[in-house]
């Protein structure tokens, strides 16, 4: 029998927020602190430009959830483009060349408004089922949003649009660009979207102070930055069943599998051990043993035979994917680290660490054989 409380182990909104960033990362195909680093440039950003407190609470949450609802529309991104992650690669940093395929199919417009209303739906439904602010779940419903109106999905322009979405955007294109490009070049791309994408206001506040921001940005700590980025709202605590549901949404016939995993791991580690602890420990880490499936393109998961070599390196790298989300997520870390056992074996031939019989657990070997048992 289940523990009554192996479903319900609360766990720290910020550190859902956390894992909820790291996927996204993986997703645009993005250093996994990206989300990160944009939500600090961003605040810094907001602090200058003049906005109040609780705005800049809007801003630190909008800029670590803007990704949050990327697994939704993974499966349209691949029908488009081939592969989701190297098009929104593309797309971030700006180059010319990466909605030369929407034209044949309609356009821009036609072909990313349905990808962008999904995206923007389940981020803002993400922000309202974590408890987060109003503010911040109007914010991700319109992220796509630009000052002179040919933004998604609303086409809402100037004051209509909220100024949370400017700094994020901008934010996030400077964080991007200067990582891609240089500071001289990022800055001469940010001036060039002025009064377009977002006002010329944040782009001269920006431009006075980005050098300094990212030489203080690049010596922060993991500590350091925690604490910049997290507000009252993110004190407060929800359950990992939310992360579970995100991973699931990138491929549609995966609806419901990461629940299912950790449900049948903790049913069967009921049934080997009498330790209610470690029955929560398996649960948990069978919500979150897929996160890693975030890094690898849609068109590798659903390719009808046997995979290729080039292609089986990436599905490889999953679980070591999860278990480098629990270095960053706080009090994931123990049950991303069993996760990451979810694919080996007992012969060695499992992945990423080839771990043979001495080296697993009993937990890892439950959580192992649930993964395997509901996929069949």
């Amino acid at each position: 029998m289940i523990d009554d409380d192996a479903s319900h182990t609360p766990l720290r909104v910020f550190d859902s927020v956390k894992a909820l960033a790291f996927i996204g990362d993986l997703s645009m195909g993005q250093p996994t602190d990206h989300s990160l680093r944009t939500g600090w440039l961003a605040a810094r950003l907001a602090q200058a430009a003049g906005i109040d407190a609780t705005a800049c609470d809007t801003v630190r949450e909008a800029s670590m959830l803007r990704w949050s609802g990327c697994t939704a529309n993974a499966a349209g991104f691949a029908d488009v483009f081939g592969d989701d992650i190297a098009s929104r690669v593309a797309m971030l940093e700006g180059r010319v060349d990466w909605i030369e395929p929407l034209e044949a199919l309609g356009g821009v417009a036609a072909v990313l408004t349905p990808l962008a209303q999904i995206h923007c739906e389940v981020s803002g439904e993400i922000a309202r089922m974590l408890g987060l602010a109003r503010a911040t779940e109007t914010a991700l419903r319109h992220i796509f949003e630009t000052w002179d109106g040919s933004g998604l999905p609303a086409h809402l322009e100037g004051v209509a649009v909220p100024v949370p979405v400017y700094v994020v955007a901008l934010a996030g294109d400077l964080e991007v660009f200067s990582r891609t490009y240089g500071m001289e070049r990022a800055l001469g791309s940010i001036a060039q979207r002025a009064d377009a994408r977002y006002p010329a206001r944040l782009v001269d506040t920006a431009a006075r102070h980005a050098p300094s921001w990212l030489t203080e940005l690049d010596q922060l700590s993991p500590a350091d930055l925690d604490a910049a980025l997290t507000t009252s709202r993110m004190q407060q605590t929800t359950s990992a069943e939310l992360i579970a549901d995100v991973i699931d949404l990138k491929l549609p016939w995966m609806t419901g599998f990461s629940r299912a995993v950790a449900a049948t791991a903790a049913a069967g580690c009921a049934r080997l051990a009498q330790d209610e602890a470690a029955q929560r420990r398996v649960y948990r880490a069978g919500l979150i043993h897929g996160i890693g499936r975030a890094a690898v393109p849609n068109n590798v998961w659903n390719m009808a035979r046997g995979l290729p070599p080039s292609a089986w390196e990436k599905v490889r790298l999953v679980p070591y994917w999860t278990w480098r989300a629990g270095q960053q997520a706080g009090a994931l870390g123990e049950a991303a680290e069993l996760a990451s056992h979810a694919y080996e074996r007992l012969d060695g031939s499992g992945y990423f660490r080839a771990a043979r019989d001495p080296a697993l657990s009993l937990e890892a070997r439950v959580l192992a054989a649930s993964v395997a048992w509901v996929a069949l």
